[in-house]
């Protein structure tokens, strides 16, 4: 079986687009170029996004059998996501 790279669903395009900005904008707000560039975002904005890519990526795996490398890739950074915003929760600090 041949993996794609991009899916052809529109639920898995999204999911990977919405995950794919996520990472980008975390990027951008963790590195030095953070500091030059103001992103008008805050980060539980871009949590949703990456919450939202997760969710699709969830209907594009399980609903229409989507195997593309950026769909995929939307799972284990919406799970990290929500681990962390549930470790938050419990342990504040």
């Amino acid at each position: 079986m041949k993996m794609q790279f991009w899916s052809k669903i529109k639920a898995g395009q999204w999911a990977a687009g919405l995950t794919l900005t996520f990472i980008v904008l975390m990027a951008i707000k963790m590195t030095a170029l953070g500091a030059t560039i103001r992103l008008p975002l805050p980060t539980p904005v871009l949590a949703v996004l990456g919450v939202v890519g997760f969710i699709l990526g969830l209907i594009a795996i399980i609903k229409h059998k989507d195997r593309a490398l950026l769909t995929l890739l939307s799972i284990p950074v919406g799970l990290v996501i929500i681990l962390w915003t549930l470790a938050e929760i419990a342990f504040p600090h």
